[in-house]
């Protein structure tokens, strides 16, 4: 390594290549042989600078690299496949021939200092290693993280804008796991750099794409919406709305605040998108009108004009559910009148029965028989034991017909009062409600309240 930064200055490809084949275990020796000594040969043409030219190579091509195994470099007697050249001046061995290489490469950052002066072929030196399954995670992760350095390093050096997005692509392919698929059965979409790492450089080259992939991956999409209304980017902020809204609902009421904050977001953004999110929150249930009109009213910026469809979608649907609401109380109140005159008519009146048939046979009544408040009239003989009549098939039990219902209402009456109990699960529900007053009025109507007196629920 010694010389490394000289070779690269005058044979960047060559030495790069080496480089690449050293540090991913690929590096084959080459073994040459200087000529044996002729006496009688005559001085090659050149003079003294050829043959120190010579001699230096003859040299170099003997020297080891470092982390190599000394016995992967073999003499060439023990060689069968030794060729000699034209003219007999040098013995190669072909790289093939010598089998895998018995050495552990060291970690590729030993390189880094190598390629100073030189992003082309430092570039070409990381991707190259990345590539490499043998990889150990911390390699891995040194490599990928210089390299997206690298990548921004490359994007701000561009003038032009169609190169600075091309390097811009590859930085956000490399950070989102596209760019590379390693060996070791781990996602591919896994980002081998730590995100403070990807937050730090991003933020040092100006690179938004990072901090919102890293942000968008450990789902702070609040917080990427929030960056871009703190620079005032109101396209990015309605783009991220319409990216991020279906997932984050809240985004939409912190988006309402934010066209109406100064008169120039919304002419920006338009009136369209300022009722399209108005419908969002309308149908989504995120706001009540009264927080609307209070958000809207802050600044002073959306006219009244611009509300005007909401608020007539609001109070329209509001008259809809008053009135329903009031359809079903008045039926429920007539239904309550009713059972309560009945209630009084069976306690003050005579009954007077008028069926003709048994309900249970359908034959022509006859005595004895057995009659029922319920209107419903049975044989003696029709009523089993159990169904309705005692254990000798007298009268006095319950009518067959309606034991059915009777026990469905005794049973929800049972729940009621077990409810009326329970408070926790009364306060639970309600924490969790969207709707806290249709929770109450459900509680209500389960008898809950009536069993909170006294208990300390305030």
């Amino acid at each position: 390594m010694k010389y490394a930064r000289v070779l690269i200055e005058h044979c960047p490809k060559d030495t790069t290549q080496i480089f690449i084949d050293y540090y991913t275990s690929k590096y084959r020796p080459k073994i040459r042989l200087a000529p044996v000594a002729d006496s009688t040969a005559t001085p090659s043409s050149g003079g003294l600078a050829a043959g120190a030219v010579n001699a230096v190579q003859n040299i170099t091509n003997l020297i080891s690299l470092p982390y190599m195994n000394a016995t992967v470099v073999a003499s060439p007697a023990s060689q069968g496949n030794i060729k000699p050249l034209d003219g007999g001046q040098t013995v190669v061995v072909n790289p093939e021939d010598l089998g895998p290489p018995k050495y552990t490469p060291p970690p590729p950052r030993t390189a880094f200092s190598s390629f100073i002066d030189h992003p082309d072929e430092f570039i070409v030196f990381l991707e190259a290693c990345l590539a490499d399954s043998s990889l150990s995670a911390s390699d891995r992760t040194d490599l990928s993280t210089t390299l997206f350095e690298m990548y921004l390093l490359k994007s701000n050096e561009k003038k032009d804008q169609a190169d600075r997005e091309a390097w811009e692509s590859k930085a956000k392919a490399l950070i989102s796991g596209q760019s590379q698929q390693n060996g070791t059965g781990s996602s591919p979409n896994r980002i081998p750099i730590s995100s403070s790492n990807v937050l730090l450089l991003s933020h040092l080259s100006n690179f938004c794409d990072g901090t919102t992939l890293v942000k968008e991956q450990s789902g702070l999409l609040s917080d990427i919406f929030r960056s871009y209304t703190s620079a005032k980017d109101t396209r990015g902020a309605l783009k991220a709305l319409r990216k991020y809204g279906p997932q984050e609902p809240q985004l939409y009421p912190a988006a309402l605040a934010y066209l109406t904050s100064d008169p120039r977001v919304l002419d920006e953004a338009g009136p369209d998108e300022l009722a399209s999110i108005l419908e969002r929150i309308d149908a989504g249930g995120l706001m009540a009108p009264l927080q609307v009109v209070q958000t809207l009213g802050k600044n002073a910026v959306a006219t009244m004009g611009m509300l005007k469809p909401y608020l007539a979608r609001t109070v329209e649907r509001e008259r809809r559910a008053i009135a329903s609401d009031r359809r079903r109380a008045e039926a429920c109140r007539r239904e309550t009148e009713q059972r309560r005159a009945e209630m009084a008519e069976l306690g003050s009146k005579p009954a007077v029965f008028q069926a003709t048939r048994c309900a249970d046979c359908g034959m022509q009544l006859e005595l004895p028989t057995v009659h029922f408040l319920c209107k419903h009239s049975f044989h003696q003989r029709c009523l089993r034991a159990g169904q309705g009549g005692g254990a000798d098939g007298e009268a006095g039990g319950e009518c067959p017909q309606c034991k059915a219902d009777n026990d469905t209402i005794r049973a929800l009456r049972r729940a009621q009062d077990e409810y009326a109990g329970r408070h926790e699960l009364f306060r639970d529900d309600l924490e969790r409600s969207e709707d806290r007053f249709g929770t109450v009025a459900d509680w209500f109507g389960r008898g809950v309240m009536g069993g909170a007196m006294g208990t300390g629920i305030e």
